[in-house]
């Protein structure tokens, strides 16, 4: 007899079986396994109902009987039992209608409430359809079959996709057909479809979507059959998508047809019209088949190096990259470094070769609130507004450009005081439904109704913050507040022999359009169509992360969520532009040794013994890969540092940029008793 246990504890042994058994090769595909006659149905997941009793009950599973006995005891707990055998001999004969409709009808509720994984009956499914689909001999050899239902999350808009490798490599350039489920899951659309994130990353949303339609009025003409076999030649389908994604879709659209979840068609038609658009697919032109663009990520980067070359400035290549990253990635960043080095000067450079617009706010030292940033109201209540509001309404009234705000010498006052609505409000951003990212409201106080704009300003998605920043006697230290919302830039390089300007001329401005500047998501979860490689080093980052944490831990200076997303973002962002990440003589720079030189290490300052132990096993780890280092260890590695002339990297180890500064902050440690990142 089986032990009789409360319903919460079968539902204890499920999730302990999702999280610990499932992905094992022991139970990988076990309901294929003929030797499992039964399994426990739950939410889209099947699950073996002897080996989930026992874990309930912590018996044996040779203790009791399979079959009735099991099933029943489950059975009165209210779970459902359902046959293998009937489940795959109908996995087996099940054709393409059914198996679109079994997504149409179970795809929201496993994306709103149910683990992503690829044992999931929905990940099957489209398995299934692949297979079905390549088996039946009715999409050429040349043409490719690729499906996503997302990447670590289930995706809004699941695809199937038909690529002909002459016209298209993925979905996001060329020019492919694919079927696109509504993400309401209402119906779903047989579509011929242009790529369309790269010409948006390249030209900008608006520009892009008329090149867009452009391509698509051309290719029209020679597609007129279609419309004989029910498909529409326009772009007004509706994938009723909460993203900009749904709508950078429906303007790619060439040519589609939507079935209706309610009335999906047999399979004998549908197969008609997928032959019949990959037919007309085939057929389009070559010269048809491309679309315009004015320059990848690496080429335009290397123009704005050469206009600041050009206009006499000396910046290394990396920090131009670094800076462009980093701002795409978060609009808020500080630049540190020596007085001198052209902290305040980089920002405008950029936004001018860019066709941006630059202003540069001094900050007073007796600034103590926001009232000289964001505004006040006078005596007589009326609303006077501050520096900084004045750009965001001016920033907000030309979405077309691209704003840059420089607060100079910034911790001239205490940032947290003056600063600290905005500081909220830059972690307060959301999608705006085209591609950027705005804020809620700057100002919370009641206005009078003629000032009432005023309290309406949000922070825009074409406005960065820039600040600079020297540390000395005279400015005020940051607090983690302050570093964790930041990336934090230092110009410590220095080229004193670097004055002649080798280039006739500057080259012509190029102007970026706004959405260049735009992040691909604020967050991870928000990441749309990541590839295997993005996907790779978004884990890489994770990996490094995890292990600095494990020695940040003993100083409780460890980093959260917010870092972890905007480092993983910020080494997705610098691979577009990865060929500018050298210095001068042309060394590769990786650029998750600058994340970590940018967001990890500002955090650390002091003299106790758990700043001793962080910096010590850091050293180690950015040289060696290893926090196990004495202090012998590391007074070799400073005196060998020394001895080559204090290098801003050092090329033998692990994290070069990271290990070198390390080496000046255990320097400091050892002589002075104290430590921290800042010159």
């Amino acid at each position: 007899m089986i032990k009789d246990v409360p319903v919460e504890s079968i539902l204890d042994a499920m999730r302990q079986f999702d999280e610990e058994y499932r992905s094992n090769a022991e139970w990988l595909n076990w309901q294929n396994n003929k030797n499992h006659k039964y399994a426990i149905q739950r939410e889209g997941q099947l699950y073996p109902v002897k080996y989930i009793i026992s874990i309930a009950t912590g018996d044996p599973v040779s203790s009791f009987s399979g079959g009735d006995e099991a099933n029943n005891y489950l059975i009165k707990k209210g779970f459902k039992i359902i046959t293998l055998a009937d489940e795959r001999e109908s996995e087996a004969v099940r054709g393409l209608a059914e198996n679109l409709a079994i997504i149409l009808k179970d795809y929201v509720s496993a994306r709103l409430g149910q683990p992503f994984s690829s044992n999931h009956r929905i990940w099957q499914v489209f398995k299934d359809i692949e297979g079905k689909i390549n088996d039946n001999g009715n999409i050429p050899n040349n043409v490719t079959l690729r499906w996503s239902v997302g990447q670590g999350n289930w995706a809004k808009v699941p695809w199937i996709a038909f690529m002909d490798k002459n016209k298209a490599d993925s979905i996001q350039n060329g020019i492919y057909v694919t079927y696109l489920f509504c993400q309401d899951m209402q119906g779903l659309y047989l579509c011929l479809m242009q790529g369309v994130s790269e010409i948006i990353q390249t030209v900008g949303r608006r520009k892009g979507y008329q090149q867009l339609q452009q391509k698509a009025e051309e290719i029209r003409p020679f597609l007129k059959e279609l419309e004989t076999t029910g498909f529409k030649l326009d772009n007004n389908m509706k994938l009723y998508a909460d993203s900009s994604l749904g709508s950078d879709y429906e303007k790619a659209t060439i040519a589609y047809k939507f079935y209706p979840a309610e009335t999906l068609p047999s399979d004998i038609e549908l197969t008609r019209d997928l032959v019949t658009i990959l037919n007309a697919y085939l057929h389009i032109n070559e010269s048809n088949s491309g679309l315009t663009a004015t320059g990848k990520g690496n080429d335009r980067v290397e123009r704005l190096l050469m206009n600041i070359a050009a206009q006499g400035y000396t910046f290394e290549p990396w920090q131009i990259a670094a800076y462009v990253a980093a701002l795409r990635t978060k609009p808020f960043v500080i630049l540190a470094g020596v007085s001198g080095t052209g902290k305040s000067k980089l920002p405008a450079l950029i936004s001018h070769a860019t066709g941006g617009n630059c202003h540069l706010i001094p900050v007073r030292p007796d600034w103590t609130d926001s009232s000289d940033v964001l505004g006040y109201c006078d005596l007589q209540g009326q609303f006077k507004p501050g520096a900084l509001l004045s750009i965001v309404r001016e920033a907000a009234k030309n979405p077309d450009k691209h704003f840059v705000c420089i607060l100079d010498e910034m911790n001239l006052a205490r940032v947290e005081h003056y600063f600290a609505e905005v500081l909220s409000q830059v972690e307060n951003r959301h999608h705006d439904g085209t591609g950027g990212f705005i804020s809620g409201p700057l100002i919370s106080q009641d206005l009078k109704e003629e000032d009432a704009q005023w309290g309406q300003q949000v922070l825009p998605p074409n406005l960065a913050i820039v600040g600079t920043v020297n540390m000395d006697e005279s400015a005020y230290g940051f607090s983690r507040k302050v570093l964790d919302r930041a990336f934090t830039l230092e110009f410590s390089e220095i080229h004193l022999e670097s004055w002649e300007n080798e280039s006739a001329e500057t080259p012509d401005i190029n102007i970026w359009p706004v959405e260049l500047w735009f992040p691909r998501a604020i967050n991870l979860n928000g990441l749309q169509e990541i590839t295997a490689e993005e996907k790779q080093k978004i884990e890489e980052v994770i990996a490094i992360l995890t292990e600095v944490n494990s020695v940040l831990i003993q100083a409780q200076l460890q980093v959260g969520y917010r870092v972890r997303d905007e480092v993983a973002l910020f080494a997705l962002h610098a691979e577009e532009i990865i060929s500018s990440f050298v210095n001068r003589d042309g060394i590769q720079f990786n650029p998750l040794d600058l994340a970590l030189q940018m967001k990890i290490l500002p955090r650390i300052i002091g003299g106790s013994t758990p700043v001793r132990k962080v910096v010590l096993q850091l050293l180690g780890w950015a040289v060696k890969g290893s926090n196990s280092i004495s202090e012998e260890d590391a007074q070799i590695m400073i005196d060998k540092w020394d001895k080559t002339g204090r290098p801003t990297f050092l090329a033998d180890a692990r994290y070069p940029r990271t290990a070198a500064r390390l080496c000046l902050m255990w320097e400091r440690l050892i002589s002075e008793g104290f430590t921290s990142y800042w010159m």
